[in-house]
């Protein structure tokens, strides 16, 4: 997905479109975020097998299927139907339209996925508080309501060349991004919350809190910085240049929210070395309390991550 001002140009003077110069740069970005993600599949496939398939068919099995395995998958789709503009095909409205709403609906699919992993993992971190995770739910409907409210009103509005790059769109769309954004930044508030108040305690421990804590520290920057990055970029850059950064943003958020994943799960594995945790491994609830400071089972959050 592109936007090019080039394009527009060529239509506006009556020549038939050309493929805009900066498209090659933007396709080996692409290619290259795709191959990092399937590359860091492969070296850590060995690591699946053992703590997520070697298991109960829990829910978060079938997460981090989807969120390791449909990124590449949807890229690969992407990269393919780009390949045919190279060699020249066009397409009309309806399809070069269908083709922004297939790629907003799987980034929409695959962000709401991480988001998830990235709430289930706050509310263990506050005990299974009912107040924060009503909190959270509640602004987690409000931005996949509003990101879909906001392709429904711009993707009609959106115009097109006839390699489907784009040439105009409603200003508005920037605030897709923005509310991605604004709910990962109040997730890492949390997290920072309940580090201020719980660092001295757990930190210093190889402890479950120190895992989530980590794993949420370096994910928030790594999904902030490519979200933020991609928004700039469609926002300030009007030419093809603007998607360079859109297949990065999708391997960010499969990174992100497959290795907090397999991180819980290793850390359960590990920690399930005695006849109570492994009494408790694979139950499907969360439960932590701080009236002990040594984690003694694992509740659901890969294997049912627990304190006593």
């Amino acid at each position: 997905m592109t936007w090019s001002h080039d394009l527009l140009a060529a239509s506006d003077h009556g020549a038939a479109p050309r493929i805009d110069s900066h498209i090659p740069v933007v396709g080996r970005v692409a290619v290259a975020a795709t191959a990092f993600i399937v590359w860091d599949t492969i070296i850590h496939l060995a690591d699946e097998i053992e703590y997520i398939w070697q298991g109960r068919h829990l829910w978060t099995k079938w997460c981090y299927i989807f969120v390791r395995h449909v990124p590449y998958l949807v890229q690969g789709t992407i990269l393919y139907l780009t390949d045919t503009v190279s060699a020249g095909r066009t397409f009309s409205h309806a399809q070069c339209r269908d083709w922004i709403v297939y790629e907003f609906a799987s980034v929409e699919s695959i962000i709401v996925a991480v988001e998830v992993v990235l709430v289930v993992r706050v509310y263990a971190m506050y005990n299974g508080s009912k107040t924060i995770m009503i909190l959270m739910v509640l602004r987690f409907l409000l931005e996949v309501s509003g990101m879909v409210t906001i392709l429904i009103v711009t993707v009609p509005r959106m115009t097109f060349a006839d390699t489907c790059d784009i040439t105009s769109m409603p200003r508005v769309f920037a605030c897709y991004w923005l509310f991605s954004l604004s709910f990962e930044t109040l997730l890492f508030a949390l997290t920072l919350v309940k580090f201020l108040r719980s660092a001295a305690y757990h930190v210093h421990r190889k402890s479950l809190f120190a895992v989530l804590l980590r794993d949420g520290v370096w994910a928030y920057a790594f999904i902030f910085a490519a979200m933020l990055s991609n928004t700039l970029m469609y926002q300030l850059v009007h030419n093809s240049l603007a998607g360079v950064l859109f297949f990065c943003e999708i391997s960010v958020m499969s990174f992100a929210g497959s290795h907090v994943l397999l991180n819980l799960r290793r850390f359960s594995r590990r920690a399930s070395t005695s006849d109570v945790l492994s009494s408790v491994v694979d139950e499907s609830m969360i439960q932590f309390t701080s009236n002990i400071p040594d984690p003694v089972a694992l509740g659901s959050f890969g294997d049912a991550l627990c304190y006593q």
